[in-house]
């Protein structure tokens, strides 16, 4: 197993490393090895449901704002706004709400063929009036569809460990951890599954030496 790699994943994680995440791809080896050492005498733990749902931390901070689960920043300009609709289905979906309601409200025939066009013509009052709303959005509490995007994005507890088990975790066939990623056509349920108990994971994981833990979170 590879001490370094796996040491810059936990730390990507979220998890406390002995050495900041951009110092451990150049740090000497012996420096890796104590590093190591204490993430043996302090390993990372995951909580897991009674129904094999893993999750980085007990549970989730709910409600949050669509700008506090994601990490967005508030929207200052028309590129923002762009770069948002970019990275949000349902912000584009809502440009392009706003585009069409607002050629409606004028009274015009259409005379743009998307909400890119329409919003690099915009005016600059009607700019700041739509970045007004942009920013009301975000304020919003994020809904169900927003949880979910962001549990296959890795923003929520659940996700960081889906994310972890399924591109960073070298031993999931070890520990029997499943990825679902729905668990029937039309689920939206994403997640990392241990599928085994608490105790004999514990037991692998002590007896692989491998600075992680698991437990239960109760629910």
């Amino acid at each position: 197993m590879n001490r370094r790699e796996f040491l810059k994943s936990i730390a990507a994680v979220g998890a406390s490393v002995s050495l900041p995440l951009d110092a451990l791809a150049s740090a000497p080896d012996s420096v890796i090895e104590r590093a190591w050492s204490e993430a043996l005498s302090n390993p990372t733990v995951f909580y897991v449901s009674s129904w094999g749902t893993l999750s980085y931390g007990v549970e989730e901070t709910w409600p949050q704002s669509r700008e506090q689960l994601f990490g967005w920043a508030p929207v200052q300009n028309r590129q923002a706004m762009q770069a948002l609709a970019y990275e949000s289905g349902q912000f584009a979906a809502f440009l392009e709400r706003a585009w069409i309601e607002r050629e409606d409200e004028d009274g015009e025939e259409t005379v743009h063929d998307d909400w890119q066009s329409w919003l690099n013509d915009l005016s600059g009052e009607a700019v700041d009036e739509l970045i007004e709303c942009a920013n009301g959005w975000l304020e919003e509490d994020a809904d169900e569809t927003d949880w979910e995007v962001a549990t296959l994005r890795g923003y929520t507890e659940q996700g960081a460990a889906l994310s972890y088990f399924r591109d960073d975790f070298p031993c999931s066939d070890l520990f029997n951890i499943v990825i679902v990623e729905g668990d029937h056509p039309g689920s939206t349920y994403y997640a990392a599954e241990l599928r085994m108990s608490v105790e004999d994971a514990n037991l692998i994981a002590e007896a692989e030496g491998l600075p992680i833990r698991f437990e239960w979170s109760g629910d």
